[in-house]
C-alpha cells in the first residue's frame, strides 16, 4: 500500500462524516432573536434577544454577545415577538361525551376526556400551552381539570385533575336557581352538621380524657397509700371481696363499682364527620371557601338572579358570561351586569366579541367597560371550537383596535387565565431565572396572518413550525 494512502486510512477515524454532526454539549445555549418581546414584565424590548439555559431564561436584553456553542435562531425583519404561552380557559370542545342536568358534582372533566388524534395539538399549533375542559352537563356538572397542550394520548396525564366546581345559571332561569338554592341549602345543613357532631365529639373526649386522668391519679395516690403502709410495717388486709384474687374483674362485672353498667367506650381520637353525599361535596367545599366555583350566565338577568340568590353569602366565585351568539344578549343591559359584577369584586371570563345594542349596527365594548370598572377580565375565543381559537387573533385585534389597552388584552389571555387555573408557575413574566416557557411568531401577536413559530416549555422545543412542515 503507498504510503500516502495508509496516512489517510490512519487519519480517517478522526474526522467524523459531514452528515453526522457531533451530540451538542450538556448545558448549550439556545438564543432567540426578534423584533419584539412582550415580557409583560415591563415595558417591550424592542430588537432584543432571549438566551435559554438548562430549562430557564439566562438572559433577555436587547445587547447580544453570543456565547460558543449558541445555538441561534434569528427571526428579525418581519415584526417577530416572543409572548409567555397563551392559556386557554375553557375548551368545552374536548369533551365529546353528553350528560344531563342535575346535582353532579362527583364528576370531573378528566372523566369524560378520551380526545381524538391531534386535537391537543391543533392548539399547541397556535401557541396554546396550557388548556381547561369543563365536565359535560348542566345544572351543577361537576369539577374542571387541566392540561398541557404538548402531550399524547386519548387520555392523557392533567396538569390538575380536579380544580373548579362547574355552575350553569343557564336555560330556564326558575329551573336553575331553584337547583341551585336547593344545592346551597343542602350544603348548609351538612356543613351545620358536621359542625355540631364535631362538638359532640370534643365534648365526648375532654369528658373521656378527665375521666382518665381523674382515674389516673386516684390509682396513683392508692399505690402511694399502699406503699406507705408498707413502709411503717402496718399490713391491711385484703376485703372479703376481694380476697385471694389481685386481678381486676372483667368489664361489665366489676362487682357494682360502675353501677353494674357495661364498660364506657372510648371516643374516636380522630374526629370522624358524618357522611356528604360525594354530588354535595364541592359544593360543601366552595361554601367552605376551599374551592372556587366557576359560574356560567347565558342572559344579564341570570347574574342578577344569582347575585340575589347568594345574598350575603362570600364564597370564591368567577363569572362565565356566555360565549358566541349568545352574548349578543348581554349588550343590551350591560350596564347593569357590569356595576354588579364590579362591586361583587369577581374575576370575569368573556368572548372576544364587540357585539351591537339589539336592533342596531351600534357595537359594544363589554371588555374594555369591564376593565375601566375595575374588573379582572379573561378573554376567551369568540367561538366554543377550534375554528374560535384559529380566529382568537383576530378577535384581539379587534379589541384592542377599538380602545381595549394592548397589555391589558396580552394579559387576559396569557398570565391572568393561567393565575385563574393555578398555573401560574408555569405561564410568567419573562425575565431571567423564569422557566424557559415561551412562544415565537414571525410577526405581530395581533396580526393575524402571523403564524406560530415555536413554542418552548421549561426549555424544551415542543412545537417548530419548520419541522412540522418537513414532516407534511
Amino acid at each position: 500500500m503507498p504510503a500516502a494512502a495508509a496516512l489517510l486510512l490512519l487519519a480517517a477515524p478522526l474526522c467524523p462524516p459531514q452528515d453526522e454532526a457531533p451530540e451538542p454539549p450538556a448545558g448549550r445555549p439556545l438564543i432567540f432573536r426578534v423584533d419584539r418581546i412582550e415580557t409583560l414584565a415591563g415595558e417591550p424590548i424592542e430588537n432584543g434577544f432571549l438566551q435559554v439555559r438548562d430549562g430557564v431564561i439566562e438572559k433577555i436584553g436587547d445587547v447580544l454577545v453570543v456565547p460558543e456553542g449558541a445555538v441561534v435562531h434569528d427571526l428579525r425583519g418581519d415584526g417577530s415577538t416572543i409572548l409567555p404561552p397563551l392559556v386557554l380557559a375553557r375548551a368545552g370542545f374536548l369533551i365529546h361525551s353528553t350528560r344531563g342536568g342535575g346535582r353532579n358534582g362527583r364528576f370531573r372533566a378528566i372523566d369524560s376526556l378520551w380526545l381524538e388524534e391531534g386535537e391537543l395539538h391543533d392548539l399547541l399549533a397556535e401557541g396554546i400551552l396550557i388548556v381547561a375542559i369543563d365536565p359535560p352537563g348542566d345544572g351543577i356538572p361537576g369539577r374542571t381539570s387541566v392540561l398541557a397542550t404538548d402531550v399524547e394520548g386519548h387520555r392523557p396525564e392533567a396538569l390538575v385533575e380536579d380544580l373548579h366546581l362547574r355552575l350553569r345559571m343557564e336555560g330556564g332561569l326558575r329551573g336553575a336557581k331553584d337547583l341551585m338554592r336547593k344545592a346551597i341549602a343542602d350544603a348548609e345543613k351538612a356543613i351545620e352538621k358536621e359542625k355540631e357532631a364535631r362538638a359532640a365529639w370534643e365534648k365526648a373526649r375532654a369528658e373521656w380524657e378527665a375521666r382518665q386522668k381523674a382515674e389516673a391519679e386516684q390509682k396513683k395516690q392508692q399505690e402511694q397509700k399502699q406503699g406507705q403502709e408498707q413502709g411503717s410495717g402496718g399490713r391491711s388486709e385484703p376485703s372479703a371481696r376481694g380476697r385471694g384474687s389481685a386481678q381486676e374483674p372483667p368489664p361489665g362485672q366489676d362487682g357494682g363499682r360502675n353501677g353494674g353498667k357495661e364498660e364506657e367506650q372510648e371516643p374516636p381520637k380522630e374526629f370522624q364527620p358524618p357522611k356528604i353525599d360525594p354530588n354535595l361535596v364541592p359544593v360543601v367545599e366552595w361554601l367552605r371557601r376551599e374551592r372556587v366555583a366557576w359560574v356560567s350566565f347565558d342572559k344579564p338577568a341570570a347574574v342578577l338572579h344569582w347575585l340575589d340568590l347568594l345574598g350575603d353569602r362570600d364564597p370564591a366565585w368567577s363569572a362565565i358570561l356566555g360565549g358566541g351568539s349568545r352574548f349578543s344578549r348581554f349588550a343590551g343591559n350591560f350596564m347593569e351586569v357590569r356595576d354588579a359584577l364590579a362591586a361583587a369584586g369577581v374575576r370575569v371570563l368573556l368572548p372576544a366579541v364587540l357585539p351591537n345594542l339589539p336592533y342596531t349596527r351600534i357595537p359594544t365594548h363589554p371588555a374594555a367597560e369591564l376593565d375601566q370598572a375595575g374588573v379582572e377580565i379573561v378573554l376567551l375565543p369568540p367561538r366554543g371550537d377550534l375554528e374560535g381559537v384559529r380566529s382568537f387573533r383576530l378577535a384581539l385585534a379587534d379589541l384592542v383596535r377599538e380602545g381595549l389597552d394592548r397589555r391589558i388584552a396580552l394579559e387576559a389571555v396569557t398570565l391572568r387565565p393561567a393565575a385563574a387555573l393555578g398555573q401560574e408557575e408555569i405561564v410568567r413574566p419573562l425575565e431571567v431565572g423564569a422557566p424557559a416557557n415561551f412562544i415565537v411568531f414571525d410577526g405581530d401577536v395581533l396580526d393575524p396572518t402571523a403564524e406560530v413559530q415555536y413554542v418552548l416549555h421549561d426549555g424544551r422545543v415542543v412545537f417548530d413550525r419548520s419541522l412540522e412542515e418537513e414532516e407534511e
